[in-house]
């Protein structure tokens, strides 16, 4: 007999769910239980992903019992209460108690895919690791065509992690793997999750077709891509253009203007997009959806060093290297990728199209940071980070498409 929490089963329901990408309509791989010398070891594959739970437990005898997905959605709950699962003529039985009135169901015995080996080498980072593997997931697209822009790519020698969906892109370095050369994961929403980042600290590691990230009772493999192609991103960034101006902006002007341009519901046309106007005083200039007169977002605290620029962007490309915790943005010109630069971490987004800017209007609404309320004890860290929004539908100008899609393979 195995014993597990409804608690639990509610927790690997989500877990499986999400990183299988298994919708309420969809039956489900099988999940298996295995009782070895490890503890109880709950898992489900499918082509792409493995994901296995590992609860250490002592005294049990060695069992392996397979059931389909649904015994998950069937037994899960809020609470503690344990669900016995016995195999009794080839047949599963899973028994639990619900508001005190005893429960049981019963499903058949089925069979599962061979699992994923964990690597013989596994090697050890910090917790930053799946913090950096969550923000590049949400760098990277789903919707990919000649690159792999769905993916992430694993630099083995340089310890990178590299996301781009075609107009932003995010390299972060600094971190150990044990392998030579680069490799290409598919960019799974699981490594966004907080079940995934409880660990101290994260193992990674690869066999000839997964690499596995081992984070406090999860491990996670992801299968290799060795057909996918990426594009060469570290060559024009190694090579990019002389910043002519830089921006920085202090923790509270990025909170302030993160809050003020926090997508709106329905949001369409030019609520996607920002003018950042670096003329004497520093100004995001916005036009909302369903507002008559542009409002005019001054950030007191921030400072402009360099030439005057006045640039157009998607608001979320703004927001969200201020979220990410960069305080220092570096421009190039009117026409050229922003770009930030910060310790492990680069940041890269292409600009909009000069004939979209928002120009200064006499009846504009100015509201200035200094002049709203904020809270002392935020400013000590980044405002907080948040899952991709809403994107307008922009429209790629020439230096979109020579720095961030026309890439050298």
């Amino acid at each position: 007999m195995i014993t597990i929490s409804r608690s639990l089963m509610r927790e690997l329901k989500t877990v499986f769910s999400r990183g299988l990408g298994i919708t309420s309509r969809q039956t489900g791989p099988p999940v298996e239980l295995l009782v070895d010398q490890q503890g109880l070891r709950i898992r489900t594959r499918n082509q792409q992903v493995a994901l296995e739970y590992c609860l250490p437990v002592q005294g049990l005898e060695s069992q392996h019992i397979v059931t389909p997905f649904g015994l998950l959605r069937c037994c899960h709950g809020l609470k503690s209460d344990p669900v016995h699962l016995q195999i009794e003529n080839d047949k599963i039985r899973a028994e639990w108690q619900e508001a005190g009135i005893p429960q049981s169901i019963e499903y058949p015995v089925v069979e599962c895919e061979e699992f994923p080996e964990l690597p013989d080498r596994l090697e050890c980072n910090d917790s930053r690791l799946m913090v950096a593997l969550g923000d590049a997931c949400e760098t990277a697209t789903t919707d990919s065509a000649r690159y792999a822009l769905d993916h992430l790519q694993l630099r083995g020698s340089a310890g990178q992690v590299i996301s781009t969906d075609g107009r932003q892109l995010l390299i972060q370095e600094g971190f150990q793997f044990p392998w030579e050369g680069e490799l290409l994961v598919p960019a799974n929403c699981l490594l966004c999750s907080r079940e995934l980042r409880r660990g101290k600290s994260v193992e990674v590691g690869r066999t000839a077709e997964w690499v596995a990230f081992r984070s406090g009772p999860w491990t996670i493999w992801l299968r290799i891509n060795e057909q996918a192609r990426f594009p060469n991103v570290m060559e024009l960034v190694n090579q990019g253009p002389e910043t002519v101006a830089t921006l920085k902006v202090p923790d509270a002007d990025a909170e302030f203007i993160c809050s003020a341009l926090k997508p709106k519901p329905f949001h369409q046309g030019e609520s996607g997009k920002v003018t950042l106007d670096l003329n004497g005083e520093v100004t995001v200039r916005a036009r909302e959806s369903g507002q008559e007169q542009q409002r005019d977002f001054v950030l007191c605290r921030s400072e402009r060093s360099g030439e005057s620029l006045r640039i157009n962007t998607s608001r979320h490309y703004f927001t969200r290297a201020l979220q990410l915790g960069f305080r220092e943005i570096n421009l190039s010109g009117k026409d050229m990728p922003a770009s930030c630069r910060e310790g492990h971490r680069t940041y890269v987004w292409a600009l909009l199209t000069q004939a979209d800017v928002v120009q200064p209007q006499p009846d504009a609404v100015r509201i200035e940071s200094t002049s709203v309320s904020h809270n002392p004890a935020q400013t000590r860290s980044s405002p907080k980070r948040v899952a991709e929004q809403d994107q307008p539908d922009q429209k790629r100008d020439v230096v979109a498409d020579q720095v961030l899609t026309q890439m050298k393979t």
